[in-house]
């Protein structure tokens, strides 16, 4: 748990007067730091809602998120009934906010307080802008990578997977997709792509390109969101100035199920955004490859796998014993 001493700073500032913002939070089978994510979020000024979408949660979770909405207003609580995906339950959270500003949180995210006004006052300053990021850090205050990146295309895709750039080091041809091994940046950037763990836009800019694609059920939604706002016409910002808390890998779910999803979304992403620059079979080796990884990745978690499938069918039967 991060202890944050308060800002006392008035949200009101240079970047104009405080707009309301709808925080969105897609949960499933989230772990204890989903009560911190929404903790720090409630303490937000500027926040309006907090809507949480329960793609699947523990009977424990579920009452434990009854119980907060029945003592704040603030709390808005929607269930699809199912596991609808990460990119889906954001546009399903969206459909009902009421804020001016959307802001997307990872159920395993911490904000410390001012981190709404700080990201808005980001957005306010500099014009064209459509969505900004804060800055990603590990739980040890480290800069955590996926915070800001570049476009990922097939031939850093094959970058990443090959691990080829240690041929040719500092070469910019072979450059890496994420950017935080470079020097920190504490300060307000443009950017290619940011995380989807935090970022803010408003619902104009939203509904201007169209929300998420609900077909990339789990990752890629965030860069694929960037490249559309980039394509509208719109700039994204890394706010360094606004550091937020992400705990990684805190949901209960096996771990084939996050690859399977990861290499599925995958595919669809290069097929949907590169096979106009590209040739047809470096988009299929591309996906192969990832497909081949997934393998690899599900025989090695393939115990721990079983352990957490086992784990959950008692959490579902302790909870229909509850019930009745």
């Amino acid at each position: 748990m991060i202890d944050f001493e308060q800002d006392s700073r008035s949200p009101d500032g240079p970047g104009g007067p405080l707009h309301r913002v709808s925080a969105v939070v897609v949960s499933y089978w989230t772990g204890p730091s989903f009560r911190e994510c929404l903790g720090a979020l409630l303490g937000q000024e500027g926040l309006l809602e907090v809507i949480v979408v329960d793609n699947g949660n523990d009977a424990a979770t579920r009452m434990w998120l009854g119980d907060l909405a029945a003592a704040d207003a603030r709390i808005r609580l929607l269930s699809p009934g199912r596991n609808i995906g990460f990119a889906a339950g954001c546009n399903l959270g969206v459909s009902a906010a009421r804020g001016e500003y959307l802001a997307f949180v990872n159920p395993d995210l911490v904000t410390p307080p001012g981190t709404l006004t700080t990201v808005l006052r980001c957005l306010a300053a500099n014009p064209g802008a459509w969505l900004a990021g804060g800055r990603l850090l590990n739980m040890d205050g480290s800069e955590q990578r996926g915070g800001r990146r570049e476009i990922l295309t097939p031939w850093r895709a094959f970058i990443e997977l090959t691990r080829i750039n240690r041929l040719f080091p500092n070469h910019p041809y072979f450059r890496r997709l994420h950017l935080y091994e470079d020097e920190g940046v504490h300060e307000v950037v443009e950017v290619p792509t940011v995380s989807g763990a935090f970022m803010m836009i408003s619902k104009t800019h939203y509904g201007a390109v169209g929300g998420m694609d609900d077909n990339l059920f789990l990752h890629f939604d965030d860069v694929d969101l960037c490249i559309s706002i980039i394509k509208a016409g719109g700039r994204v910002l890394y706010c360094g100035n606004a550091p937020v808390y992400h705990y990684l890998s805190t949901s209960d779910v096996p771990q084939a199920f996050v690859e399977w999803h990861k290499a599925r979304s995958a595919s669809y992403y290069f097929h949907k955004h590169f096979l106009a620059t590209y040739p047809a079979w470096v988009v299929t080796l591309i996906s192969a490859l990832l497909w081949l990884r997934f393998a690899l990745i599900s025989v090695g978690t393939l115990p721990s796998d079983l352990r957490t499938m086992f784990r959950r069918r008692r959490g579902r039967l302790a909870g229909n014993v509850t019930a009745k």
